[in-house]
């Protein structure tokens, strides 16, 4: 096993949060509620392309963990950059599933459905995907190989298909001028 293991603790650290959906705060979206149900366009698909982005870019985490190989060295302290990131990754998450009470994996809006503009989602329509964009790039500059960049870019387009599918049903289920407002993953850039 090389160096790079403790990746693998920065991973669980970040899907660990996930563990506060447990967690039942009182809702905390504004907007007006949705009628009828509505799942985004080719969500499942979509899913899996997001899936088969991370299992690449843990392939790689996995081949440099157990294989010894070389890696690029692109700066000096990329591994504590690449941890800082993962750990704002994992905070941002934490932060997101604290105030959307209606996260779902696949993008899908029900009956009674509220749009979320408060907490990270003041800054950006998609925290839950730019955090996980951020645990990929994080990633990658631990451990900067070809396969785990490949797995970052697959993940970061799934990310970005899944984000634009589900815009289209909150557009159909609510008023626009949300998406107008607050940027889809980069405050006030894009």
């Amino acid at each position: 096993m090389t160096q790079d293991w403790p990746i693998c603790l920065f991973q669980g650290l970040f899907f660990s949060v996930f563990a506060l959906r447990l967690v039942r705060l009182p809702a905390s979206a504004a907007g007006v509620s949705a009628g009828a149900a509505q799942v985004a366009p080719g969500a499942k698909a979509l899913i899996a392309l997001h899936g088969f982005g991370f299992f690449v870019l843990y392939l790689g985490v996995a081949r440099a963990v157990f294989l010894p190989l070389a890696v690029t060295r692109l700066f000096a302290p990329r591994r504590e950059v690449g941890a800082a990131i993962i750990v704002l990754a994992s905070l941002l998450v934490g932060w997101t599933l604290l105030v959307f009470q209606s996260w779902r994996l696949e993008a899908r809006i029900e009956p009674g459905h509220r749009l979320c503009t408060v907490g990270p989602f003041r800054l950006v329509r998609h925290p839950i995907c730019l955090g996980t964009g951020l645990l990929s790039l994080g990633t990658f500059l631990w451990i900067p190989t070809a396969m785990v960049l490949g797995g970052v870019l697959l993940s970061l387009l799934a990310a970005d298909l899944r984000a634009r599918s589900e815009e289209r049903i909150l557009e159909r289920a609510f008023s626009p001028a949300y998406a107008v407002r607050v940027k889809r993953f980069v405050p006030g850039v894009y």
